[in-house]
């Protein structure tokens, strides 16, 4: 069979066309395939761009959290110094705008003991019943007066002198478990004046810690005089000290001359500064520990080889302490002839601590009047309170 050119030509170009048309597909399969390829290397670069981005926006959210707790506890630091700030300012306007406590008698002294504290009982004691023509009766916690009688009116001390005096040289001793010896320079002078004494020989070598006890317990005068000496050089220099915290408890009505409590008619102050005097003194832990004392054995000394024990001048006095709702915890008495009978106490009656001062009780009677006093107001204030109708009364 023949071959016919046209045919043959027609074929040709079928076969041209289809070669076409499958290059044709295979460059499209090559341009998707190296397209793709593109886009993939591009999505990768583009997905790593955006990992990246989206680390540094958490860094940043860290580092704005970070800033932002910063900021708040430094916010709270300023305002817990600004909040200190403003008690302590209170604390010492408090003080130091105190001129007339006849004008001040009641206002609450929140801030007296250097710290917040709760309300004192809304009670009111009438005191005209005690026998004492000088008294007050303040919370310890506050310095809120529940009850007085002349409180601010001038009286003298007497031994409640050495409350001040033993709480200052405290303050001033570096090391109250020292030996020392007992100077004769001033017995003397306090035999002619007929001082109380603990029971100390001149030369005798004790314990600093003991003249605590010898000075606050039985009132001993020679305490008080070497005490002076260990803390401030002389009774002169302890005096200045005495008088330096007279004037930063900002009382304007106290005076001292002496450490000892002898009269002199420059030591004065009023029961309401006293029992001011005592609320600070109190805050000191050594102080409270020798005040609260009932009684105390002295340590071994070469004149005193098996010590000796000293009674507290008010504990020796009462068959017990227990008053209406509570009880006395410490006392400090104090007499001269100027002075009369005088007693600053401590007492806890219900779940607070109270102070109450009397002053000035003279009489031909010696009976311990200062010492029914304190039981009486005490039971005044548990009766006021609510805590019971009984009353301990106190054996003189």
């Amino acid at each position: 069979m023949e071959n016919n050119p046209k045919n043959h030509t027609e074929s040709q170009s079928r076969r041209e066309n289809r070669a076409d048309a499958y290059g044709s597909r295979y460059e499209d399969k090559n341009r998707r395939e190296s397209t793709g390829r593109t886009v993939g290397k591009n999505g990768s670069a583009f997905l790593q761009k955006q990992a990246g981005s989206t680390r540094r926006q958490r860094r940043k959210h860290r580092n704005r959290k970070d800033a932002g707790r910063k900021a708040v506890l430094l916010c709270l630091a300023v305002f817990l110094i600004l909040v200190i700030a403003v008690f302590a300012g209170m604390h010492f306007l408090g003080r130091s705008g105190q001129e007339n406590v006849s004008g001040s008698q009641g206002i609450l002294r929140l801030f007296s003991n250097s710290k917040i504290t709760d309300a004192a009982p809304d009670v009111t004691i009438d005191l005209d019943s005690l026998y004492s023509p000088y008294a007050v009766l303040i919370d310890k916690n506050t310095g809120t007066v529940l009850g007085s009688k002349r409180s601010d009116e001038k009286i003298y001390p007497a031994s409640m002198t050495k409350i001040l005096s033993v709480w200052t040289a405290i303050e001033n001793i570096s090391d109250l478990d020292a030996s020392v010896t007992m100077s004769a320079d001033y017995y003397d002078a306090l035999y002619a004046q007929n001082a109380s004494q603990a029971g100390f020989e001149p030369g005798e070598t004790t314990v600093i810690r003991d003249l605590l006890y010898g000075a606050l317990l039985p009132s001993g005068a020679e305490c008080c005089m070497q005490l002076a000496i260990e803390a401030a050089g002389s009774e002169e220099g302890l005096v200045e000290l005495m008088n330096q915290k007279v004037e930063e408890l900002g009382l304007t009505q106290s005076h001292f001359a002496n450490c000892t409590g002898l009269h002199d008619d420059e030591q004065y102050t009023t029961t309401y500064e006293m029992a001011l005097i005592l609320q600070t003194a109190l805050e000191n832990e050594t102080f409270r520990t020798v005040f609260t004392t009932h009684y105390h054995v002295m340590s071994a000394t070469d004149v005193h080889p098996d010590g000796f024990t000293v009674w507290s001048t008010f504990f020796k006095n009462v068959t017990d302490e227990i008053v209406t709702g509570g009880e006395i915890l410490g006392a400090k008495t104090g007499y001269t002839e100027e002075a009369g009978l005088c007693l600053a106490t401590m007492a806890q009656v219900g779940e607070r601590e109270y102070i109450l001062v009397t002053a000035g009780w003279s009489s031909e009677d010696v009976g311990s009047y200062h010492i029914l006093d304190a039981f009486t107001g005490y039971n005044l204030l548990g009766e006021a309170l609510g805590l019971g109708d009984e009353s301990t009364d106190a054996e003189s």
